[in-house]
């Protein structure tokens, strides 16, 4: 799998490697592009409605799913104005046992090792969702308060969930190797990342992966849902909400960093994300009073 999309960041510390997203003190985005981490996810969607696509499949969470993103898998998160999601992301072996036993070897080693795997969907009213939800809302409990011991709230709330999908069939054995268009839509989706800010002609892209710009663009469109344009604007505004929240810098140079060189027309792509101006957004994610 192609590295360059790996998610650089350290989920959690050394001695206790869980995170939950977005963190409990501060307001994280609600667009996260493509990424992958070798880390197991849970997503809990709390509010509205949250578009999903984890692999190549597209989900629409409502408040209540509950989404299982393997280790290794693509996935990317577009809340709306008002969607809210959690995201709870761990090493599978963070739960296995010193000793050996039957829960180990039948359920947690297989996960692990990627044997098992969860399925990807449980929506809201399915049988096992109340429990896994509010298994996962008592954690967040545990990291807010943080009394002695809560790092055994966290792993005994997460062993719950693993038990729960074991007696609901909600782990299945995994499939086989991804195949070809996995691959080469990992290793679109991660020269797209790495390139966004240059000017990107379609006969070039498609080029460098061996195919014709009309195959390209169909082969895209089928997998990820959009053109290769929307996918681009949707990176480069991405970024330049991140450099709006953690930097001083000018709005209009902010555009032309990340990859627009019309003004006006990256106004138009950030409202259609956000459902607000570049400088609106800066004054409700910073409390800052200028653009």
């Amino acid at each position: 799998m192609d590295d360059t999309k790996r998610e650089k960041r350290i989920h959690g510390t050394h001695g206790f490697p869980f995170q939950i997203y977005p963190a409990l003190e501060v307001s994280d985005p609600d667009l996260v592009p493509y990424h992958w981490h070798p880390e197991n996810e849970i997503i809990l969607i709390g509010a509205s409605e949250v578009e999903l696509t984890i692999g190549d499949r597209k989900y629409t969470g409502r408040q209540g799913d509950v989404y299982f993103v393997r280790s290794g898998e693509l996935h990317e998160i577009r809340g709306t104005p008002a969607g809210r999601s959690q995201s709870f992301v761990f090493p599978m072996d963070f739960l296995q046992f010193s000793r050996a036993d039957l829960a180990q070897s039948e359920f947690l080693a297989p996960i692990a090792d990627g044997q098992l795997v969860f399925r990807t969907a449980l929506t809201h009213g399915q049988q096992g969702s109340t429990e896994i939800e509010a298994a996962l809302r008592e954690i967040v409990r545990a990291c807010i308060d943080k009394h002695t011991g809560y790092e055994l709230m966290v792993k005994a709330g997460l062993l719950h969930i693993v038990a729960t999908a074991a007696s609901l069939g909600l782990l299945v054995p995994r499939a086989g190797k991804a195949d070809y268009k996995q691959e080469t839509l990992r290793s679109i989706v991660a020269y797209l990342d790495a390139h966004c800010t240059e000017h990107l002609r379609l006969d070039a892209v498609a080029a460098n992966f061996g195919l014709s710009p009309q195959y390209f663009c169909t082969f895209f469109k089928e997998n990820l849902g959009r053109t290769l344009t929307q996918h681009v604007n949707f990176l480069r505004v991405e970024r330049a909400s991140r450099l709006l929240r953690d930097t001083d810098d000018p709005i209009s140079e902010i555009a032309l960093s990340v990859g627009f060189d019309n003004f006006s027309y990256f106004i138009k792509r950030f409202r259609a994300c956000f459902g607000c101006t570049p400088s609106e957004y800066r004054r409700t994610a910073t409390g800052s009073v200028g653009a």
